[in-house]
């Protein structure tokens, strides 16, 4: 008989379920900002590298063009973007934080920053550390095996 995987012992569903949880915290703590995990992402990518090419965004927060053009024009809608054709690609846009995005940025990170501490709770920083880690190579693993 071959050996099973328990289903409470998947790697898989052990990091689906903190996902969602961690998705659900950030919902709750973003409603009264009027904004979706997936606009914070774009703004956090922005915050840690502003003026991006609109591909280069939606590779380092990983959705699709659909999905990051609705994004984009809500924070353009909400002034926290703006968007300027590239000087050496006429067919791409850059995308910046206008001040108040700057604003919404620190704010919102500090967001994010209190989710992650609580999620990781009681683990020591030398936890933490291996934790991301050994995500970073799950990552790097499942990218070799399953490209995109």
């Amino acid at each position: 008989m071959m050996d099973e995987e328990k289903f409470t012992e998947s790697l898989g569903t052990q990091i689906n379920l903190v996902a969602r949880s961690m998705r659900t915290a950030l919902e709750r703590e973003l409603a009264i900002h009027g904004v979706t995990p997936s606009q914070w992402m774009l703004l956090m990518a922005l915050g840690q590298k502003d003026h991006q090419g609109q591909t280069g965004l939606g590779r380092m927060v990983n959705l699709d063009n659909a999905t990051i053009t609705r994004c984009l024009d809500k924070l353009q809608d909400m002034e926290l973007i703006v968007r300027r054709q590239d000087k050496d690609d006429r067919r791409a846009q850059k995308v910046s934080l206008t001040p108040k995005g700057h604003r919404a940025y620190s704010e919102w990170n500090a967001i994010g920053k209190k989710i992650n501490d609580n999620a990781a709770g009681k683990l020591s920083q030398h936890e933490r550390k291996i934790l991301l880690d050994s995500l970073g190579v799950i990552i790097q693993n499942l990218n070799q095996v399953y490209p995109d």
